[in-house]
């Protein structure tokens, strides 16, 4: 990607940022639904959760098993854990508590240690309906999450207002979504996540590979282009994002888990922001109808940006012997890198 191109999105991405002020209430900068967490994973949850709260989320709720929730409580007292997935329970019983608890949050993400039990499948099935009647809750998909998307699209399907789905597959999850989705895995690899977008009502895809690609179908508009580049295309590509920040050369398992916690904190924080939430501190809702419009496409690119660059670091400094918690551990300093400290003129805390 060109390098002012690059620069502009991250710029976007920045002010999507609510700052730091005495005069937000706990709560507003962020509150992360994480729906994973089964009897044999109880580190992805875990990951996603703590990715989200060290990248500046408030809150960061996990919700799962009783089995997984006994164990995801001793990782860390910063998470707020629900056992509520139980299999003894009805459905109906599950539901009535989701909607309880997701009432709560601007984003869930679905998926991490979610397993592929027919149970957690139709636990995940029932948080998508009520995501879906909420029209302000923002939703991020991965792993087992993507099982499900894959064997019933129509969870993402028709939605209401904006799309507001991201969906983050790696290279295995993507091919399996084309094939159910009866699109040509043989064409152009950029062009195959528009059309993967499109097919799936245009929710957001980050497709995850050397280099990232990110569309939900639709051409970029020119306000996500930098300042007289409006009439110029992506080197022929208008209608995807490509991230190519150097990552590592290591691929541990739970680094997927730290990008959709910070694709659900950009989420939630860009629609907040357009809400006019931040208003009165200072950071006013954007002008541009556009930009409020592809919220979810600036949180994929600013994720997937912090997401390489995380890796990157990581790897710098452990190299092979590099695991997931080395990289929950960069997670501040790798903000900072790249969105900036916070400024003097946020203010004083309070107690």
């Amino acid at each position: 990607m060109a390098t002012k191109q690059h620069a502009h999105l991250l710029s976007l991405v920045r002010s999507m940022i609510p700052p730091l002020s005495s005069k937000l209430h706990k709560g507003q900068a962020g509150r992360i639904g994480v729906l994973g967490g089964s009897g044999d994973y109880s580190g992805a949850p875990y990951f996603s959760s703590m990715g989200a709260m060290r990248f500046g989320a408030d809150l960061a709720h996990v919700i799962c098993e009783p089995g997984a929730g006994a164990v995801i409580k001793t990782y860390s007292p910063d998470l707020i854990v629900h056992g509520v997935l139980d299999p003894s329970k009805s459905m109906e019983q599950i539901k009535e508590e989701l909607k309880g608890i997701m009432a709560r949050l601007h984003v869930l993400v679905i998926g991490p240690g979610l397993g592929r039990s027919e149970h957690m499948q139709n636990c995940a099935k029932v948080a998508f309906e009520i995501a879906k009647e909420n029209e302000q809750m923002g939703v991020v998909v991965d792993a087992d999450g993507l099982w499900l998307v894959q064997n019933e699209p129509n969870v993402v399907m028709d939605w209401p207002g904006v799309p507001r789905v991201i969906l983050t597959p790696n290279v295995m999850e993507f091919k399996r979504l084309c094939e159910k989705l009866q699109i040509d895995p043989s064409s152009a690899p950029e062009t195959l996540c528009p059309k993967l977008a499109q097919a799936l009502g245009n929710a957001t895809i980050i497709q995850k590979g050397s280099t990232d690609i990110i569309s939900n179908g639709l051409q970029i508009p020119s306000a996500l282009r930098p300042e007289g580049d409006e009439g110029e295309k992506q080197g022929g590509k208008d209608d995807i994002l490509e991230s190519d920040t150097e990552g590592g050369l290591k691929r541990v398992g739970g680094q997927g888990d730290i990008l959709s916690g910070s694709t659900g904190v950009l989420m939630a924080w860009g629609s907040e922001w357009v809400k006019g939430t931040y208003e009165h501190v200072g950071h006013p809702a954007p002008k541009d109808k556009a930009i409020a419009a592809n919220i979810p496409l600036l949180a994929a690119y600013g994720a997937s940006t912090f997401n390489r660059t995380v890796s990157k670091r990581g790897f710098e400094k452990k190299g092979r012997s590099m695991v997931t918690g080395d990289l929950v551990d960069l997670v501040g300093p790798v903000y900072e890198e790249l969105f900036g400290q916070p400024g003097a003129q946020e203010g004083k805390g309070k107690l």
